[in-house]
């Protein structure tokens, strides 16, 4: 488990599936996902997902966001785990949209930034996000972020072509970060 101070990240377990299900049927909350192509998913698909999210994986960690009240709030991993090349991509979804612009998503990122340069000693976090999410944009460079490219007509969503940007952000740039707030 890791903690913030309003969020507790615990291990995706097997249960988890029927919270995500609904999140992920949720129009407004499929379409700020890299997969939200406005496609419903069906119960099977999600359990079958969560169920591999709760496994053993050396190259993937998967959360579900906890807030302070004990209410599963989101999902956050860092997957594609190198350990040679010490980095890792990292994603994250509020998937209750009453929380949304209170800050829970900027705590855990830095939650997570920190679990992955101090515990897993990794040396870069990068990111995808669509060009279309300027919330999200917005809170990845709080967290330090900074924008390395454009993936131009990277995924159709909702009937169009969206542009992805591509986010990193380097330990060292992390740790001056986080010496400023200590």
């Amino acid at each position: 488990m890791l903690y913030g101070q309003r969020v507790t990240l615990r291990p995706v377990v097997e249960e988890d599936w029927e919270l995500r299900y609904e999140w992920l049927s949720d129009p407004v909350v499929n379409r700020t996902l890299p997969s939200g192509s406005g496609m419903p998913l069906t119960p099977e698909v999600v359990r079958e997902r969560t169920r591999s999210y709760a496994q053993t994986d050396p190259s993937a960690v998967y959360f579900t966001i906890i807030k302070e009240d004990g209410i599963a709030i989101g999902s956050t991993q860092l997957f594609k785990i190198h350990p040679w090349s010490k980095h890792a991509e990292f994603g994250i979804w509020i998937g209750n949209k009453m929380v949304w612009g209170q800050g829970y998503a900027t705590e855990v990122t830095s939650v997570v930034l920190d679990f992955a340069f101090e515990r897993l000693n990794l040396h870069k976090v990068y990111l995808t996000v669509d060009a279309d999410n300027p919330g999200a944009i917005r809170s990845y460079e709080k967290a330090g972020f900074k924008k390395d490219g454009i993936l131009r007509d990277e995924v159709y969503k909702n009937g169009q072509y969206v542009d992805r940007i591509l986010m990193s952000i380097l330990k060292h740039e992390y740790l001056k970060l986080s010496n400023c707030f200590e």
